[in-house]
């Protein structure tokens, strides 16, 4: 017994002595309630003071001009109670050596901060357009740059310690390779994720060993080029802390660029197709299975998430302007419609730039007698989505539940366009069902680029619309945005059709093909099956699901689907 409690003695001493070696003052828990998830969703409305003090050359190097505490209090008046304050600071080094950064522009720094914590606002500063940082996440400047990034983060951290739990730290920023020349957008190879992974820690690292209030400040982290598609194909590593819940996860949505973005698309949304208007095929439902994914992958697990930017670029033609503008309004509407939904905080970039082309981001228009609204559609869109409340979704991802059915078809397949199957179901496999036939899939993802699955009439000359989960889709759809699954998971869809569909399915047939998919099961039904349940005892060669769609190599104890079935498995 006594050496039992020697050996706790022992331990307890040792763990002591490391927490004081490991903090430069002891950790301050005084007013640092706030978790990260709580605090993501009191930012009702966030705002990104763009241009900024991120800029080459200082403050206007940009061409906007200083802020002033009367621009905060203009966007305060407009309902927003967040601001995330880009910052470049190694222009600003006393001490290149140390990464000691001049105490004017700490201080400069510290004043706007002070100015938007007066107004009562939620705070969010970076590390903004660093090259040397965030152009190389290689191996060969990994040491080298994450020595550096510790230094400065102590720097920043240290001087901001005493501030109270409204005030976020920022890691970085989009961290992408540059490789002769070329910034690479595109998905990172394994080695660029892991030398962001190691930014990452290395930032959390170097702000809870300043300790006080950093200890338990609201520390957020980033994916890859801040792409959360690039954090959910795995590669991203949630970093350790010493305290729970109080990080959150940082991704940048443009999407889909070719309408938020480069401007080859006019309108957005199915609600604008309806109008007769050319849409991207990413919408609506796109943008929600996106977010569910994300909230299924980091904020089920207690980690808060993060919008750190957001918008859609000004761009029209003359003849439709107004209904152009519209459709921004819309766009901006459900993009803070859907991150208020799942608890994100979510900040609207905006750069002071106004006109119609690539980069017009503003929202506000900057001047140095004062600041005005420069784009009400914008400010009109965000104030509506900011009005949606945080609904924790019933059954996030997974795909529908697998549904009774006539097998047609079954095995372990790849579908890779001409590659890989190709599946005919004949016009009399519809007919036979009659108008209320459901074609069920159920399939595993396999890809390393995209996935997606891809109807023909029977023929091979048209295309079919289709139904899944109340959502209409013409010729395709992208099974990890529509169902919120990752790649290497197993899913199923249920796919219905309107009434001329079927007519011209029960003539023609029709032909299915795709591309990442490893197709399991084809299964039609007339909808009016019900599940059976039963009671049985796991056979690991069958195929289970759980009641989210989810495939169950090894069932334990519960209840699954199984071959159509509701099974207890005792």
């Amino acid at each position: 017994m006594m050496k039992r409690l020697l050996t706790t003695v022992c331990t307890l001493m040792f763990v002591m002595a490391i927490h004081a070696l490991t903090t430069d003052v002891a950790p301050d828990q005084t007013g640092m309630t706030l978790s990260a998830q709580e605090w993501d969703k009191n930012v009702v409305m966030g705002w990104n003071l763009g241009n900024s003090l991120e800029s080459s050359g200082g403050e206007t190097g940009w061409g906007n001009p200083k802020t002033t505490q009367e621009m905060i209090k203009f966007v305060k008046s407009q309902g927003f109670n967040g601001i995330r304050i880009p910052v470049r600071w190694t222009e600003q080094l006393s001490d290149e050596t140390n990464m000691v950064v001049k105490t004017a522009w700490l201080n400069r720094v510290k004043e706007i901060v002070d100015w938007c914590l007066a107004e009562d606002m939620y705070v969010i500063i970076n590390i903004h357009h660093e090259a040397w940082l965030d152009r190389n996440p290689f191996n060969s400047k990994k040491t080298e740059n994450n020595k550096k990034l510790a230094a400065l983060w102590k720097c920043i951290a240290t001087f901001f310690r005493d501030y109270d739990q409204r005030l976020a730290f920022a890691g970085t920023n989009e961290t992408i390779a540059t490789v002769n020349g070329q910034e690479n957008w595109n998905k990172p190879e394994a080695e660029w994720q892991a030398v962001q992974n190691s930014y990452n820690q290395t930032f959390v690292n170097a702000v809870r060993a300043t300790g006080g209030k950093n200890y338990y400040r609201h520390l957020v982290v980033q994916t890859y080029a801040c792409n959360g598609y690039y954090g959910l194909d795995g590669g991203f590593i949630v970093p350790t802390d010493v305290v729970e819940g109080r990080m959150s996860v940082e991704f940048h949505c443009y999407d889909p660029y070719e309408y938020a973005g480069s401007g080859s698309y006019y309108y957005w949304g199915k609600k604008y197709k309806d109008m007769g208007k050319s849409v991207p095929s990413s919408d609506e439902s796109t943008l929600s299975s996106y977010f569910i994914r994300i909230f299924s992958t980091w904020w089920k697990k207690g980690l808060g998430v993060v919008l750190g930017e957001y918008g859609a670029s000004t761009h029209y033609k003359t003849d439709d302007k107004q209904t152009q503008m519209e459709n921004q309004q819309y766009y901006y509407k459900c993009m803070v419609g859907e991150a208020r939904k799942f608890g994100f905080a979510a900040f609207a970039w905006d750069n002071n730039g106004f006109g119609s082309g690539k980069e017009k981001f503003g929202i506000f228009r900057r001047s140095s007698s004062g600041m005005t609204v420069g784009n009400e559609y914008s400010l009109k869109g965000i104030c509506e989505g900011a009005g949606v409340e945080y609904q924790e979704p019933e059954n996030p991802g997974g795909g529908d539940t697998p549904a009774e059915g006539t097998v047609f078809w079954e095995g372990d397949a790849k579908m890779d366009w001409g590659n890989g199957l190709q599946l005919s179901v004949p016009a009399s496999e519809f007919e036979a069902m009659g108008k209320d036939v459901r074609l069920i899939l159920q399939y595993t993802l396999d890809y390393t680029d995209y996935n997606m699955i891809q109807f023909f009439y029977g023929d091979w000359g048209t295309n079919p619309s289709f139904i899944i989960n109340g959502t209409e889709y013409s010729k395709e759809y992208i099974p990890s945005d529509v169902h919120s699954v990752g790649n290497g998971e197993s899913c199923s869809s249920t796919i219905t059709f309107g009434e001329s569909v079927y007519k011209i399915l029960a003539q023609k047939g029709m032909a299915i093909q795709g591309h990442g998919i490893r197709l399991n099961k084809v299964l039609l039904s007339n909808g009016t099956s019900g599940i059976q349940t039963v009671v049985v005892s796991p056979q690991f060669t069958d195929r289970y699901y759980s009641i989210d769609g989810r495939r169950v190599v090894q069932p334990a104890k519960g209840i699954y689907i199984q071959n159509g079935r509701k099974v207890i498995i005792k």
